[in-house]
């Protein structure tokens, strides 16, 4: 908790303490996830998990409406799957919450003078802070270990519309190029064959956010 409350802390510092001139401003971001995951194997079957992200936002535009925006965002991620075949019997719900730092291009049009729109792409970092499973079986005699890297890069594709000049409301796609989870897993099968596969799976969000810029 120490841990994740420094982060934060020297986030909203850091994002604080550029100087404010033409063409930036400093804004507060939140929003809901989506997040569903793409294995590497068909045995599993996933569910969507929903989840929140939270943390100041810096967005810089030039005159021609071409820029940037960043953050610096708490995050909690997730995962909710059952297994079929052979791993019929296993189910894992899992929580992690992790600091993601998106830095995108961003481009405005202005559409009339109290609306606007924009898109925005590029590459973003996840350092993870702490997560939570929970595995369930049903007779399977399985022994296993997920281990979810503690740090992550991918990609943002976003779009969505300007109020009244300072709030976005927008949804944002999230492609972790990485893994974000592998596992060896060594169970025996009802017949007692002995299986050790390795499963691994990247995260996808959707996102629905809103920012507010002062």
């Amino acid at each position: 908790m120490k841990k994740k409350i420094t982060m934060i802390m020297f986030a909203i510092f850091w994002m604080s303490a550029i100087p404010l001139y033409a063409g930036i401003r400093i804004g507060a971001k939140a929003g809901v996830n989506l997040v569903n995951a793409d294995f590497s194997t068909s045995v599993f079957k996933t569910d969507n998990f929903t989840s929140f992200q939270v943390g100041p936002t810096i967005e810089f535009t030039t005159l021609s409406g071409l820029g940037f925006d960043a953050a610096v965002l708490y995050c909690q991620q997730g995962v909710d799957f059952t297994g079929t075949s052979v791993l019929s019997g296993i189910s894992l719900n899992g929580t992690t919450s992790t600091l993601d730092i998106p830095v995108n291009l961003k481009y405005k049009l202005a559409l009339v003078n109290i609306l606007g729109c924009y898109l925005t792409a590029g590459p973003y970092v996840s350092f993870k802070l702490d997560n939570q499973n929970t595995l369930s079986m049903d007779q399977i005699m399985i022994k296993e270990e997920w281990v979810n890297k503690n740090f992550g890069v991918g990609l943002n594709l976003g779009a969505g519309f300007e109020l009244f000049k300072h709030l976005q409301i927008g949804v944002n796609y999230q492609l972790a190029l990485n893994d974000d989870y592998s596992t060896d897993i060594n169970l025996s099968d009802y017949v007692g064959n002995i299986v050790s596969p390795q499963y691994k799976w990247k995260t996808r969000i959707w996102s629905l956010t809103a920012a507010y810029f002062f």
